[in-house]
């Protein structure tokens, strides 16, 4: 597990859905039907007694003891949230997202309830009510696993090739557990050991394991090394964990290690001296002539004619269903129907995604800066709709760009005050990008808190937007998706 988030993880982007805490009976929520398929279906009921049994008792194996949350002091609905984090494989490939959880952004753990206990039933109710796809994308899944989940085989509710188990650090290897861990991998489960120390009684589930997670963070090569070494014999693979630069990352892939996570992969090194691809310099002067109302139409044509691509993919937008499927055979003809807005919009999203294809950490970083403009257009949206605008009067475009243009200094390894000036971008969207001052500034603070999952300062943040937090938490599901779906449109 990764360490920054007020738990002392270091999480990713986070969504959260409102879920009901576990009834006293401990019986399950049926899944909604979309999402039944993420599921290992449960083998057949005997018929029901006179009191009816736990579903995971009947199905599985005995549940972890129930909560009764009024008993404990807690609402019986309570706000889940739900943090993620890439994890990267060789050629900085994506391999998986390690999923964070917690219950309530305000109140981590319910007095008399433990955490194991607590992190069950968040993880149950999230998981069945947003699903893996929205979360992953149909990429593995790294599931924390407390002792009480473990015995309780409450992961059967995944399908093997969706997730792999990674034990808490917490978790002894007593008899008990080993024996767990062996159903758990003879069933076609793949196991991973979290912040793993080798010690005295850990043999048995090195045997099992299929990746072990080494926190490298501090540590020196020599050590490494002989982490390395050590487990070599098992025959798993090596994740560093906490990898926050370059240099780390390169002696941790010399000596074997072949995963890895950590904040490096969020804030890659930036060159003070680097100039724009041509490329993209061509995107950013069409985007400026666009946004000055000086410019003609005649002149913004003959900047796309200059571009054989970007006028086939214009031709392409202004002919879609979009615009009523009408013909258009010319660039005058399409600038006219599509309209200077929607293709600034469009060419800003063209811009941001055009850096994905450099590798699986440019995607990654493409998608966030994504998913940070859409949440960003939400939350100003939520706060129009509170101010009594209707749908649609709200300006959530600087919004928007404010969001998307967050994370350009790291896609394009460049400081941020070098890139926006060679853009036309207002006073307002280049105070919140550059010192996170002015009207924007309160918008992106939430969403960047959304993003790494500090729920401390998403109530903070949100209460000053005027919004509630869960309410931003499950926008970004929405937004997580419609960033996934721009990004396969515009690549």
């Amino acid at each position: 597990m990764s360490r920054t988030s007020p738990r002392g993880d270091e999480a990713g982007p986070a969504v959260a859905s409102r879920g009901l805490a576990r009834p006293k009976a401990a019986s399950l929520p049926a899944a909604p039907a979309p999402m039944r398929t993420l599921f290992r279906r449960a083998a057949p009921a005997a018929p029901a007694p006179a009191t009816p049994a736990p579903v995971v008792a009947a199905a599985v194996a005995p549940a972890p003891p129930a909560y009764d949350s009024a008993a404990a002091g807690v609402s019986g609905i309570h706000d889940v949230f739900v943090g993620r984090q890439p994890i990267f494989g060789d050629g900085d490939r994506l391999f998986a997202y390690e999923l964070l959880y917690r219950s309530n952004a305000v109140q981590t753990r319910a007095d008399g309830v433990s955490q194991d206990q607590m992190c069950t039933d968040t993880v149950l109710h999230t998981l069945m009510t947003i699903g893996l796809a929205p979360l992953t994308g149909g990429t593995l899944a790294f599931v924390n696993l407390t002792r009480d989940f473990l015995l309780g085989r409450l992961y059967e509710l995944f399908e093997p090739s969706t997730v792999m188990i990674e034990l808490l650090e917490t978790v002894e290897p007593d008899e008990e557990v080993v024996r767990a861990c062996e159903r758990l991998v003879s069933n076609g489960y793949k196991l991973a050991l979290d912040d793993f120390v080798n010690r005295p009684g850990y043999e048995p589930l090195l045997k099992l394991a299929s990746v072990v997670k080494i926190d490298v963070l501090g540590k020196s090569e020599a050590e490494l090394k002989c982490t390395a070494d050590e487990l070599r014999p098992y025959g798993v693979r090596l994740l560093a964990e906490r990898v926050e630069t370059s240099e780390v990352r390169d002696a941790c892939r010399r000596l074997g290690y072949t995963l890895f996570q950590g904040y490096f992969y969020s804030r890659p090194q930036i060159v003070s001296h680097r100039e724009l691809g041509m490329e993209h310099s061509t995107l950013v002067r069409l985007m400026n002539l666009l946004d000055d109302p000086a410019t003609t139409d005649a002149e913004i044509e003959q900047a796309f004619k200059g571009d054989p691509s970007l006028s086939y993919k214009l031709l392409r937008i202004a002919n879609s269903a979009a615009f009523s499927g009408r013909e258009v055979s010319s660039i005058g003809f399409a600038l006219r129907m599509v309209g200077r807005k929607p293709l600034h919009r469009w060419l800003t999203l063209l811009f941001v995604s055009s850096m994905a294809a450099r590798s699986g950490i440019s995607r990654e970083l493409v998608l966030a800066a994504l998913a940070r403009g859409r949440l960003s257009e939400l939350v100003g949206e939520r706060v129009a709709q509170a101010r009594g605008l209707r749908a649609g009067m709200a300006a959530t475009g600087p919004l928007f760009l404010t969001g998307l243009f967050s994370l350009l200094d790291v896609l394009l390894r460049m400081p941020m005050d070098g890139v926006l000036s060679r853009m036309s971008i207002t006073p307002d969207v280049k105070a919140a990008l550059l010192t996170r001052a002015g009207p924007y500034a309160a918008t992106l603070a939430l969403v960047e808190a959304q993003e790494r999952g500090d729920w401390d300062a998403v109530g903070d943040a949100a209460s000053a937007v005027g919004v509630a937090p869960a309410a931003v938490s499950g926008d970004y599901t929405e937004a997580l998706g419609w960033a996934r779906d721009r990004l396969a449109s515009t690549t």
